[in-house]
C-alpha cells in the first residue's frame, strides 16, 4: 500500500506539471483526474488507519481448555488459528503458532490455550481453524474429515482496558466425531462460580503482567487478574474483615491491590520512595491496622504503605539489593510450641507487646537487615544488619522455634538467625550455619510440626527435605542431613505450603506452571498451567 501510494503521488505531481502547459479543456480533464486520485489516496489512508487500530492492545484475554478426567476416544488435532469475533464481525487473532492436542495426554487436565492483548470491545464468539485431525484405535491411525468452515464457539464476553478476561472451555473428545468420520469438536463454556478466598492461591506471572488465581481444591485456574508490569513479589493481608492481595510490580514501580471477592484490581499504588519493587510482606499492628512492606531492589530501601489509606508513608534504608522480605507472624503462633521453654515463650510475648521484626535479605551486600518496628506507631525503632557472608535470596520465619532461616543462592549452606538472641541483644551468638544443603537455593519452608525444612533448588529443579538445626549440634557450623529429594518443574522460583500442611505448591519459572507436591507421598501429584515466567505465590493463612 505504501509503494502504491508513493507511485500515485509521483504520478499526480508529474501530471500537475503537465497541466500548466495544456489548454483549458485539457486542464479541466486533468483536474478531474487528480480529484479521483486524491479520493483513491484517502481511501488507502483510511484502510491503513483501520489496520493500525487492530494493533492497539487495550485489554487481555486468556483462554483455558480442559477435558473430562475419563475419555475413551483417542483424538489428536492441530489448531492453526484462534480468532475472537466482535459483535461487528471484526476478527482478532489470538495465536500466532500452531498448537497440537491429544485427548489422552490432556485428559482431566487444564491447559492454557492462549493469551493475548487485544483492543477493548464486546465479542460474541471464538473461531477455531483446524488443520488436521486423526483418530487412533488399536494402534491404527485414521485421518478424520474436517468441517468445511471454521469451528465457532458462541460466547459473549467483553474486553476492558487494563483488565483480564479469562474464558474456560471444556472439550469432550467422546462427542467430537460425527457420523463416524467427521471431526466436529464438542466445546462447551464453563461458567465460573464464586470462590472462597481461603481456598485460592495467587501466582504472579512476570512476563504476562497478570496474576493466576488457582482453586487449590480443584487444582484449576479459576481467574486471571491483570496487574502492573513485571509483577514479582506477592503477599496476602492478615485481616479477615477486609482481605486483600498485594502485588509488587517491578516494571511499573507500583503495588497492585487485588480484591479477592471480585478478582479485580482495586487500586494501583505508585512507589515513590524506591525503584524496582521486588519482595513484599504484610504485618498487622495495633488498632487493626496493617502495614505493607515493599523491598525496592534498585534503591536499597523498604517502602511502607498504610493498608487503610493506600498511601506510601515512609521508607527505611537497608542493604544493597533487597530481594526478599518477611515479618514476624501473629504472636498466637507461639501457642503449643514443642521447642521453646516457658521462659523463652514469655520473653517473646513481652517483646511482641511493643515490637515486631521485619527481616530483609540483601542479596548484593550479603547481609540481612532486621528492622525492629514499633507496634503502636508502625515506625522503625532500630535496624540491625547481620552479615551472612553469602548471597541471601529467601527467608522463612519459624516462630515455633524462634528461628529465621535464610537461603543462600550461590553457596552450599543455610543461615539460621536466632530470634531469642536478637531480642536479648546478643549479636555475636545470633547466626549459625548449616552446610551440605546444595547450591542454587531460591526458597525455604519451615515445617515445625514434622520437624522438617524444605529447600527449593533452582537447578536441577528439586526440593530438598532436611532436618533443621538442633541445639544439640552446638554453636557453629553443622552438617544437615538430606532426608529426601523431590523433583519439580524447570527453574523453580518459589514455593508455599497450604495452611493444613498437606500440599506444597512450587512455582516453576522455566516451565510456566505450578507443581503440586503431596507431603505424605513426597511426589508431584499435579501440574497447573499459569502465565509466562511465574515468579511469586501467596495464599490466605
Amino acid at each position: 500500500m505504501t509503494k502504491y501510494r508513493k507511485y500515485i503521488f509521483k504520478y499526480s505531481n508529474n501530471m500537475a506539471k503537465c497541466l500548466s502547459k495544456l489548454s483549458l479543456r485539457t486542464s479541466a480533464f486533468c483536474t478531474f483526474f487528480m480529484l479521483c486520485t486524491s479520493l483513491l489516496i484517502c481511501g488507502c489512508a483510511t484502510l491503513q488507519q483501520d489496520i493500525d487500530v487492530t494493533k492497539e492492545a487495550d485489554g487481555q484475554v486468556t483462554v483455558y481448555l480442559k477435558t473430562p478426567s475419563r475419555t475413551s476416544t483417542n483424538i489428536t488435532f492441530i489448531i492453526t488459528k484462534i480468532k475472537a469475533i466482535t459483535e461487528d464481525n471484526i476478527s482478532r487473532e489470538m495465536i500466532d503458532t500452531t498448537v497440537t492436542f491429544n485427548s489422552h495426554d490432556i485428559s482431566g487436565k487444564q491447559i492454557r490455550l492462549c493469551e493475548k492483548m487485544i483492543p477493548e470491545g464486546r465479542f460474541k464468539k471464538l473461531s477455531f481453524t483446524v488443520k488436521e485431525a486423526f483418530l487412533k484405535r488399536d494402534k491404527q491411525k485414521a485421518h478424520l474429515a474436517l468441517p468445511s468452515e471454521n469451528i465457532d464457539v458462541d460466547i459473549n464476553f467483553e474486553i476492558q482496558k487494563n483488565q483480564n478476561t479469562s474464558l474456560f472451555i471444556t472439550w469432550n473428545p467422546d462427542l467430537s466425531i460425527k457420523d463416524g468420520y467427521l471431526f466436529n469438536p464438542f466445546f462447551t463454556i464453563e461458567k465460573q462460580i464464586p470462590e472462597l478466598s481461603s481456598m485460592l492461591i495467587y501466582v504472579t506471572n512476570e512476563h504476562s503482567d497478570n496474576v493466576s488465581v488457582i482453586n487449590r481444591q480443584s487444582g484449576d485456574v479459576v481467574a486471571t487478574v491483570k496487574v502492573g508490569k513485571n509483577p514479582r513479589g506477592i503477599a496476602s493481608s492478615q485481616s479477615k474483615e477486609r482481605p486483600r492481595i498485594y502485588v509488587a510490580n517491578s516494571g511499573s514501580n507500583s503495588v497492585s491491590v487485588i480484591d479477592p471477592t471480585t478478582h479485580k484490581v482495586e487500586i494501583e499504588i505508585p512507589v515513590r520512595f524506591g525503584r524496582e519493587p521486588e519482595g513484599i510482606a504484610v504485618a498487622k499492628i495495633l488498632h487493626d491496622r496493617e502495614i505493607v512492606f515493599v523491598a525496592n531492589y534498585r534503591s536499597q530501601n523498604i517502602s511502607l504503605i498504610d493498608a487503610s489509606t493506600y498511601q506510601e508513608i515512609d521508607k527505611i534504608e537497608v542493604g544493597d539489593g533487597p530481594i526478599a522480605i518477611a515479618v514476624d507472624p501473629p504472636v498466637t503462633s507461639l501457642s503449643g510450641s514443642r521447642y521453646l521453654n516457658f521462659n523463652s515463650i514469655n520473653l517473646m510475648h513481652k517483646y511482641r507487646e511493643k515490637y515486631f521484626n521485619v527481616y530483609v535479605a540483601n542479596r548484593n551486600s550479603k547481609n540481612v537487615s532486621v528492622i525492629k518496628m514499633d507496634l503502636n506507631t508502625g515506625r522503625p525503632y532500630e535496624i540491625i544488619d547481620i552479615n551472612v557472608q553469602w548471597n541471601p535470596i529467601s527467608l522463612a520465619v519459624d516462630y515455633q522455634k524462634a528461628k529465621v532461616y535464610v537461603a543462600n543462592n550461590a553457596y552450599d549452606n543455610l543461615t539460621i538467625i536466632d530470634i531469642l538472641q536478637l531480642i536479648k541483644g546478643n549479636k555475636t551468638s545470633t547466626v549459625y550455619d548449616l552446610t551440605g544443603v546444595g547450591t542454587s537455593l531460591v526458597g525455604i519452608i519451615a515445617d515445625p510440626e514434622f520437624d522438617r525444612l524444605y529447600l527449593l533448588r533452582e537447578y536441577p529443579g528439586e526440593i530438598l527435605v532436611i532436618r533443621p538445626y538442633s541445639e544439640t549440634f552446638g554453636v557453629g557450623i553443622a552438617l544437615s542431613p538430606v532426608i529426601n529429594t523431590i523433583a519439580v518443574g524447570i527453574s523453580p522460583r518459589t514455593f508455599i505450603m497450604d495452611p493444613e500442611g498437606r500440599n506444597i505448591y512450587v512455582v516453576n519459572r522455566g516451565s510456566d506452571n505450578v507443581s503440586v507436591i503431596n507431603k505424605t507421598t513426597m511426589k508431584e501429584e499435579r501440574i497447573i498451567p499459569v502465565g509466562k515466567k511465574p515468579y511469586g505465590v501467596t495464599m490466605f493463612p
